[in-house]
């Protein structure tokens, strides 16, 4: 448990004792303590192309939900911990974890606070995007060829004061800690600051203005420090929908200078609002990346387009984008690559207690300075099925494989049976 974690426990329980009998009751009601057991086969743990190494796990992770999140505060909690065992290789056992934390505050002075805090300790080769939903299915790009255990917390804290309907100023902060166990890999932290404005001119003209700075200290690479400013001048068409025009500029300086490098990326788009349910958003633009000591340069097309359905009965979320990424402070650190990307995932409730799945995703990679392309991709099936009030049983399917034009390509089969207890 992080320093953090252990400091919203004590803030929960303090409050429970000291507020008045009637106010800690409905507190406690809203605490929901769950336990699940799940059991799951890999067919290439190591997601290596040859000498695969199949293994089934069996994991116990028990743990609690709260929730009192209304209008103007609140939280949204969601921690637990447990143990992995595996069947053929029980020298890989260890200590898993997850946790997650959305609160808010917002005063009648309209001060507001928000934090968002995530941790998770895992030896998953492929790690989910920090602070971003299951639903969404996004991986970060690098890859762990050595199963071994890392933990990453994020702590996100949010100060704005708001000085009209819809404009605001205020301050991000996060503090992004990796950490692993990992020959290969290098532990991380990075500490990101961006102040930022918002502010409507008219119901129909605002403007967006933000800088952000990135501290970035590695074990083993050398050092970052990183700036970048975003402008965009935003133009509401009709009540659903916002165009906007946006210009950004990137400087990624390393304590190896010759690896710095700018970005310059202006961009167009628009978000749409279909309807009570379903929103839209389209962007697209053209960058230029230049390392500062070097001679190779790169510019191409960007793009990005997002499609989100939150209906009772049918959620779903579609995501396009391509043209670069930037991979720091994961496994590989990969850094500045070429990078396209689509993913997505659909649930549907067959009935109050049923319900279907599906996921997928496809990545192309085309590695800075290496004569390296990788198309990776995954699909799967999912289930649900609440057998009583309390219990629910769960299946996920998947096929994941990296189309490799090198050595690290490979092709992964798993299932995972998950049967979960709640009060």
């Amino acid at each position: 448990m992080t320093l953090h974690r252990t400091i919203l426990t004590i803030i929960v329980f303090l409050c429970i004792l000291t507020a008045p009998y009637v106010y800690a009751a409905d507190i406690l009601n809203q605490i929901h303590p769950y336990i699940s057991v799940s059991g799951e086969y890999d067919d290439n743990i190591n997601l290596t192309s040859n000498n695969k190494i199949n293994d089934f796990t069996t994991t116990i992770m028990p743990g609690i939900k709260f929730s009192n999140m209304d209008a103007k505060s609140g939280i949204d909690l969601d921690v637990s911990a447990g143990y992995v065992f595996y069947d053929k290789n029980p020298n890989l056992n260890y200590i898993c974890g997850n946790g997650s934390l959305n609160a808010k505050y917002m005063t009648s002075e309209h001060v507001n606070f928000y934090l968002q805090e995530s941790y998770s300790r895992s030896d998953n080769p492929r790690e989910q995007e920090y602070l971003t939903p299951v639903a969404d299915n996004k991986y970060v790009l690098s890859t762990s060829t050595q199963r071994s255990v890392y933990s990453r917390n994020v702590f996100a804290p949010t100060v704005e004061y708001q000085f009209g309907q819809e404009s605001s100023i205020g301050v991000n902060y996060r503090n992004n800690i990796y950490h692993t166990d990992a020959s290969i890999s290098e532990n991380s932290i990075e500490n990101y600051i961006s102040p930022f404005i918002t502010y409507w001119f008219d119901k129909r003209n605002g403007v967006h203005l933000d800088y952000a700075y990135t501290n970035g200290d590695f074990e083993a690479s050398p050092d970052l420090n990183g700036q970048k400013v975003t402008a965009r001048y935003m133009n509401r068409l009709n009540p659903k929908a916002t165009a906007f025009v946006e210009g950004a500029y990137t400087n990624q300086s390393f304590a190896l200078s010759s690896m710095d490098y700018n970005i310059y990326e202006p961009s167009v788009g628009l978000t749409y609002i279909l309807t009570s349910t379903l929103t839209a958003s389209a962007q697209i633009g053209y960058y230029w990346m230049e390392y500062l000591n070097q001679d190779p340069k790169y510019n191409g097309l960007t793009f990005k387009v997002d499609l989100a359905n939150t209906d009772v009965q049918t959620t779903y979320v579609l995501s396009i984008q391509g043209g670069y990424t930037e991979d720091y402070f994961t496994s590989q650190n990969l850094g500045f690559e070429k990078y396209y990307r689509a993913t997505g995932s659909i649930k549907h409730n067959l009935e109050k207690r049923f319900s279907i799945g599906f996921s997928g995703s496809i990545e192309r990679v085309e590695y800075i300075g290496q004569e390296r392309i990788d198309t990776i991709w995954s699909v799967g099936p999912s289930a649900s099925y609440q057998l009583m009030k309390w219990l629910s049983l769960s299946l996920e399917i998947s096929h994941n494989a990296d189309e490799s034009n090198s050595s690290y390509g490979y092709i992964d089969n798993k299932g995972i049976l998950r049967l979960t207890a709640s009060y």
